[in-house]
């Protein structure tokens, strides 16, 4: 499969992305009003508090900490599950299928596509408040290698989870419900709401287990330098491993509901 194939799927996913550019310029309002927001509840939660350090954290490392969040969550914010239900039900799937690569990989560089516009749009602001505001520390080169990297894994655990949730689609008439549940898992279980050491120990341990916290939790992290360089590739190890289980789902799980397709003769 050459180049042009992916770049075609990329550059469909933009064109959507423009159709709904609405959206896209509410975020770039929405986000940085979120930071000051966690801002200005974290100065008062420290202040409250009398502590330096909190779980973890100093407060300009906890404001760093939503800042880096704002930033993953622009690159894993995925919705592929949406598309999914209506290429199923309105029988675009067909056509699909007959396309030269094969859906799961149409619907990721699809999504590539969308993100892109989404990234363009609403990652100034979150830079400007960040760094120029918020004295967030700009990374050096490793730093920021091994944050892309994890990134990037992160990115494709979310679209995987995404996946699944769409796959569903060829079973129930209806998964906007589905779809809600795994946006508000994704966002509290990855450490979007509060950073995950703030849970209680047990639910700590038992979030290692879980793909959630490798979306976000562990990005960030690697950005704000909370991991040792071994820590680091452990950390991106697991996550390799969740993009492998997943990818191994989901392949399960697409040719089960492609053979339940065409036996239904749709």
């Amino acid at each position: 499969m050459n180049v042009k194939t992916f770049l075609a799927f990329i550059k469909v996913g933009f064109k959507t992305a423009l159709r709904f550019r609405f959206n896209f310029v509410v975020g770039f309002i929405i986000t940085p009003l979120s930071i000051l927001i966690y801002y200005f509840l974290w100065k008062a939660v420290f202040a409250f508090s009398g502590q330096n350090i909190i779980k973890g954290f100093s407060f300009s490392e906890m404001v760093g900490y939503y800042v880096v969040s704002m930033i993953v969550g622009l690159f894993i914010w995925i919705d592929i599950d949406k598309w999914m239900a209506d290429d199923i039900r309105k029988g675009q799937l067909v056509v699909d299928l007959l396309k030269p690569l094969g859906y799961v990989w149409q619907c990721l560089f699809f999504e590539i596509g969308l993100n892109i516009f989404g990234i363009l749009i609403q990652l100034a602001p979150v830079f400007l408040i960040g760094f120029l505001f918020f004295g967030l520390k700009i990374a050096g080169f490793w730093t920021f290698a091994v944050f892309f990297a994890s990134l990037f894994f992160g990115f494709l655990i979310a679209y995987f989870l995404s996946f699944l949730v769409g796959i569903t689609a060829f079973w129930f008439k209806e998964i906007s419900g589905l779809r809600r549940v795994r946006r508000a898992l994704n966002l509290f279980l990855s450490g979007g709401l509060i950073p995950l050491t703030f849970f209680p120990a047990g639910f700590q341990k038992v979030s290692h287990f879980l793909p959630f916290e490798y979306m976000r939790f562990v990005p960030i992290n690697i950005y704000l330098g909370k991991y040792s360089v071994v820590g680091i590739f452990l950390q991106l190890f697991f996550q390799f491993v969740w993009v492998l289980i997943l990818l191994l789902l989901v392949g399960f799980c697409w040719r089960s509901a492609v053979k339940k397709f065409s036996g239904e003769g749709t």
